[in-house]
């Protein structure tokens, strides 16, 4: 019976929105008022959230079926898409705007709600609660609005953003938004345990834990491969606002995680395992306001939302409900006499945790410095603005004040943030490393850590690593020369927590072949997350990058490190895609590029600029190019929905290679004036960059493995094993 339950009302709301998408908002508010009267009476809860379930997964299914079908007399359908775009692309629209995505959010945590929604007796539920949250919010938005009649008579749709026709749309967003849906989640089981309701953690929270933790860790890789190949950032990370908010979700979660196994109310700081995970939950909902807001700036951006304060308010509500579940837990939980006092390696496990979260903390700390100095109007340091002069001094005098504005505008302070952050990585790497190592042998766990630490300090003194093979050729690279020692100290105590992780998982899965399924995926976990962070410091550490003037001839052009390259064809033309135009369609220039290694292959590919605008008088294209390629700061300032400049990439094992050609030159051509005889080109490489992607994929691949562990008992008897 549940089941034709949900199915009837999926099967209902898919046919009903489809066939009359005029009712498709009444059916969201009508599955939003059925998980709110879910959250505020136990009578009939489960069936209330299966019908919401039902109804916001089958508003779902038609919302995909009126992209695909190219509706374009609905709002939603008119705004983010476009008849030329291939299916798949048409299919990712379904998250590629506020009113989906909130509308994905709320049909995946009213699925969440809806299990084990029985056995939940209590008065007010929590996870009922969030999902009316979200389909009231989705409701408000109204996806099934229809097009108004002018925006019709205007065009026959307003087209995809050109940033997001990319292959990535498919997976990187809704992994996000699932990583999100599990991650607040945990609010209602971490309300419960700091009201000293729970006696232990439940085990279907500790496995929305390691799931929300292992797709946010998917999500994340994904964004930085699809970041990788877009000017808008031309690396896989910046401390962009988003990122930065996400990371301290990412962060909460691993603090959580960290505690989670064998947690009692009434032990030492027990509070701090459900405070963590009520902390992730709450800078979600943070997380998403900022992706929502505009006043910092940002390279994450729905542009137009307006629902950035139902998250913000959202995220108070939880911080409110959170400090009264803590005064209550202060009156009815006891604590825990303790029977012997904790060891060394109980300490070292609390202080990773404590670390997690001093480091999330820190982030947030950032974010919310910006957005204060935003809102007091204090002026932007100048090192924070670090190619601006250079900008200034080719700027026409009509554009300075933008440019200016532009640059005045707060984001944050990504390398403050770096070296502030990289000291906590170290502690975290020879904690870890001295956990895992004595586990072996407690001789063994102080010799390796003593080891461990005089390399650090040796590396963090003198410089060691990195110092001898720096070149200076890569982009803010005095930023870099900076945090050297710190970056080399941080790659010591990473590889001595990898090697410590990886020699006790195996030596205790040959012991134990029932913990073995769980110790094997731990340590690949702790590998790949060393492996990934050696990549991506090495990687921005050591970048270098040359730039030529090519004649699109054919000729071989010689470049830095070994290469050359050559342009052997530009084709131009301007044609509808599906992507965001102005009045005649698009403005595309395909470089043909040929690169030749130092190991002499022969590389082929072709870079991409697209443009929706005429040519501007003026424009020094290649130049104003140059400058988003090196700098994401004036990328941000120069973006269009409706632009995009991409490169060839070729990825190896001991390099990735970024090229890029700015061919905006062209656009004269296109417009009856000369065809330019040359072309401007970027070569960017980056060294090692194959681990940042190889640690991504096992680290993930590991989380997930070890996420369909369900129950408690693995939980409790590894965690009484280990301290």
């Amino acid at each position: 019976m549940p089941d034709r339950l949900r199915w009837g009302a999926v099967l209902g709301a898919a046919l009903v929105c489809t066939v009359l998408p005029a009712l498709g908002d009444v059916l969201l508010a009508s599955a939003g008022a059925a998980a709110l009267c879910a959250g505020v009476a136990s009578a009939r809860r489960a069936a209330l959230l299966r019908v919401a379930a039902g109804l916001l997964w089958g508003a779902l299914i038609a919302l995909a079926l009126l992209l695909l079908g190219d509706r374009f007399d609905l709002r939603y359908v008119w705004i983010y898409s476009g008849a030329e775009l291939p299916l798949h692309l048409k299919l990712a629209n379904l998250w590629g705007g506020d009113e989906g995505t909130t509308l994905l959010l709320a049909a995946f945590l009213s699925t969440l709600a809806a299990r084990g929604a029985a056995q939940r007796r209590q008065c007010i539920d929590v996870a009922a609660l969030l999902a009316a949250w979200y389909a009231l919010t989705a409701a408000w938005l109204g996806p099934f609005a229809a097009t108004p009649a002018e925006w019709l008579q205007k065009s026959a749709s307003q087209g995809m953003n050109a940033h997001l026709m990319k292959i990535w749309m498919l997976v990187h967003a809704p992994l996000i938004l699932a990583a999100y849906a599990w991650t607040l989640s945990l609010a209602a089981p971490a309300l419960a345990a700091l009201g000293g309701q729970e006696t232990r953690w439940p085990g279907s929270a500790l496995t929305h834990a390691r799931r929300a933790w292992a797709l946010l860790t998917a999500g994340i890789g994904f964004g930085m491969v699809w970041a990788f190949e877009d000017a808008m950032y031309g690396q896989v990370w910046h401390w962009d606002p988003v990122q930065t908010a996400v990371f301290a979700v990412w962060c909460l979660l691993a603090a959580h995680l960290h505690g989670a196994g064998g947690w009692r109310p009434g032990r030492t700081m027990w509070r701090w395992v459900p405070f963590a995970a009520l902390a992730a939950a709450v800078l979600t909902a943070v997380a998403m306001g900022v992706t929502r807001n505009d006043v910092l700036a940002s390279s994450h951006r729905y542009v137009g939302a307006s629902t950035w304060a139902a998250h913000l308010m959202l995220a108070a509500l939880l911080s409110v409900a959170g400090l009264a579940a803590w005064l209550q837990g202060l009156r009815a939980v006891r604590p825990i006499p303790s029977a012997k006092r904790l060891n060394l390696a109980a300490w070292g496990l609390r202080a990773t945790q404590f670390i997690f979260v001093f480091i999330g903390l820190a982030a947030v700390a950032h974010l919310a410095w910006a957005f204060y100095a935003s809102a007091q109007g204090l002026p932007r340091p100048d090192d924070l603005k670090p190619f601006f002069e250079t900008l200034r001094n080719w700027a026409r005098g009509s554009e300075l004040p933008v440019l200016r504005a532009a640059f005045a505008q707060w984001d944050v302070d990504g390398y403050g943030l770096a070296r502030l952050l990289l000291l906590p990585m170290v502690a975290t790497g020879l904690i870890g490393g001295w956990f895992f190592a004595r586990r072996l042998s407690a001789r063994l766990g102080w010799i390796t850590l003593a080891v461990a630490a005089l390399a650090c300090a040796a590396a963090f003194l003198r410089g060691g690593l990195l110092a001898g093979h720096y070149a200076g050729s890569g982009v803010l690279s005095q930023q870099i020369v900076a945090v050297l020692p710190r970056i080399d100290a941080a790659l010591i105590a990473g590889a001595y927590l990898a090697l410590g992780c990886a020699a006790w998982s195996l030596h205790g899965a040959w012991r134990s072949r029932r913990t073995a399924g769980y110790l094997l995926p731990l340590g690949l976990l702790h590998l790949g997350a060393v492996v990934a962070l050696w990549g991506g410091l090495l990687a921005t550490a050591l970048n270098g990058y040359s730039q030529h003037l090519v004649n699109i001839d054919g000729a071989w052009q010689r470049a830095h490190q070994g290469y050359a390259v050559r342009v052997t064809g530009l084709d131009v033309d301007r044609a509808s895609d599906g992507g965001r135009t102005q009045g005649g369609g698009s403005f595309r220039a395909l470089a043909q590029i040929e690169i030749s290694t130092p190991e002499q292959r022969v590389l082929q590919g072709q870079t991409l600029y697209r443009d929706a605008r005429s040519a501007i008088a003026g424009y020094a294209g290649p130049v104003r190019q140059i400058c988003e390629i090196l700098d994401y700061r004036y990328a941000r300032y120069a973006d269009q929905p409706g632009y995009v400049l991409h490169p060839f990439i070729d990825r190896g094992w001991a390099r990735d290679l970024q090229l890029w050609v700015a061919t905006s030159s062209a656009v004269a051509a296109l417009e009856g004036g000369p065809q330019a005889a040359q072309a401007v080109v970027v070569l960017r490489v980056l060294p090692f960059a194959s681990l940042l992607w190889i640690g991504l994929t096992l680290a993930t691949a590991a989380a997930l493995w070890n996420a369909g562990y369900r129950g408690q008992a693995i939980g409790d008897e590894v965690n009484a094993w280990r301290t």
